[in-house]
């Protein structure tokens, strides 16, 4: 069965034709069968989720995040879920940072822009979808420019992603000197281990400099050409003003950024010469106070932090869980934790798509509804725009925001990363771009659940059977 991601391949599923999804199909099938991945099983075999993790060290004897932590020292319940998410990632706290909310693809590439103007040394670009449209050219003429600067520049784009992307686009850039590759290319005769094609990378990350990075779930893209706030509709939607969200970040966490980006170089067929990596990161700049911690997982590895932060989130709130995620297909662990949190008294509320460019996983999201209802959770659905954003904040203390989908292709089959963004004032703000949200959702209650038709059931049913490739 086809994996969201393989769906969503080129701009848009809604734009591919259904053909070279199909092509994915018979990877996918020797993937299930193939001992060299023992990850890629059947749902019946299906390997536990947390297969490693590891203890982080409590770092006391830093004096700026003990400093930071103090805040939260008469808060039982924030320090209890500070310490739940903090052991469960597999990267350090950081404290001396800034973050920003972006909240659609103009405001976005406006700042996006404005930063890679400024660039002085480097230029890092890891991107799922990289579109030969407007939005794409603007930026390669952009990259362009800056690499007759002076400014090295790379470029990593996922082959499935950017199916649709022509390969004269990125010679193109090459010819301008910029140094391109394709990750996990869907030739076989470049890519042998073709068993791994279901295995995507899905992140999304900016470094400029070491000095600034950018990270969420926005591609380069024209789904994203307008804004969201112009309420495209479910009509035009599909095609432009999808609604997502963005971080830009300043401080120590950009080496985290810068870090990921250089393993997933690596794993493209290139990496930077013994000595040069030293360059890239600089001596980082304290550009504020917030705890950021940037959680990476990637198919070849069996660090599942990303899932544990996730699970470590939901069972630790204490007051409120706000959700935001557009492909919603969570395993029974998740979801559990879900309707646990809200029997327990908490706010727990999910913004799901009212229409979607994959209405497989659409139909898998809606299987969840009579249980959590039942539970008690808040469901609303986005109608104004196509929603895209992956969001969490808890207790308004912890935020994650990313590229990671609420589904098991996410936490075990695909590069993802996740910012988790530990401050009051952040959450604030990302609680206010929620509300904004929900005042665009219509609400599903049970009573209107209830009545949906039988067909509509079937379709619930049928799609649950494959919930671990979506």
């Amino acid at each position: 069965m086809l994996s969201a991601t393989c769906v969503r391949a080129g701009a848009a599923a809604s734009r591919a034709p259904d053909f070279r999804s199909l092509l994915l199909l018979i990877p996918l099938a020797l993937s299930a069968a193939c001992a060299q991945n023992p990850q890629v099983e059947t749902p019946e075999g299906t390997p536990p989720i947390v297969t490693r993790q590891r203890s982080l060290s409590e770092d006391e004897s830093d004096p700026l995040l003990k400093k930071a932590l103090e805040e939260y020292q008469n808060d039982a319940g924030v320090r209890e879920l500070v310490s739940a998410v903090r052991r469960h990632s597999a990267a350090p706290l950081t404290t001396g940072n800034r973050v920003g909310v972006l909240i659609d693809g103009p405001q976005t590439y406006a700042a996006i822009e404005s930063d890679l103007k400024a660039a002085r040394h480097h230029i890092h670009l890891e991107t799922f979808i990289f579109g030969a449209d407007d939005v794409g050219r603007k930026f390669a003429d952009l990259l362009a420019q800056k690499r007759k600067e002076g400014v090295e520049v790379r470029v990593l784009y996922d082959s499935v992603g950017s199916m649709d992307t022509p390969k004269e686009f990125f010679e193109q850039l090459r010819q301008q000197g910029i140094e391109v590759r394709e990750f996990r290319p869907m030739n076989p005769v470049k890519n042998p281990r073709i068993w791994d094609i279901h295995n995507r990378d899905h992140r999304k990350i900016i470094v400029i400099d070491g000095q600034v990075g950018f990270t969420g779930g926005i591609n380069i893209d024209s789904t994203y050409s307008s804004a969201s706030t112009s309420r495209p509709g479910p009509k035009r939607g599909i095609e432009d003003g999808w609604r997502d969200t963005h971080l830009r970040v300043q401080g120590p966490a950009v080496k985290q950024l810068q870090t990921l980006f250089l393993e997933s170089w690596k794993d493209a067929g290139d990496s930077v010469q013994a000595g040069e990596g030293d360059k890239y990161f600089p001596s980082p700049r304290a550009a504020g106070d917030t705890l950021v911690t940037i959680v990476g997982n990637d198919s070849e590895s069996d660090d599942r932090s990303l899932y544990g932060t996730y699970l470590a989130a939901f069972s630790n709130a204490s007051d409120r869980l706000w959700i935001t995620h557009a492909y919603f297909a969570p395993n029974s662990e998740l979801l559990d934790a879900m309707r646990d949190a809200a029997k327990r008294g908490v706010d727990v509320r999910l913004i799901v798509p009212a229409f979607t460019d994959s209405k497989l996983v659409l139909k898998a999201t809606q299987s969840t509804f009579t249980p959590l209802l039942k539970s008690g959770v808040k469901i609303y659905e986005l109608k104004d725009a196509l929603l895209h954003a992956k969001s969490v904040v808890v207790d308004g203390t912890v935020s994650i925001v990313g590229s990671a989908n609420l589904d098991m292709r996410s936490f075990v089959h695909n590069d993802e990363v996740n910012a988790i963004v530990i401050d009051r004032d952040f959450g604030q703000r990302m609680e206010q771009v929620f509300d904004r949200d929900q005042r665009a959702s219509q609400p599903v209650t049970l009573e209107r659940w209830k009545k949906r038709s039988l067909w509509q059931r079937f379709k619930e049913f049928s799609v649950k059977l494959f919930g671990y490739w979506l």
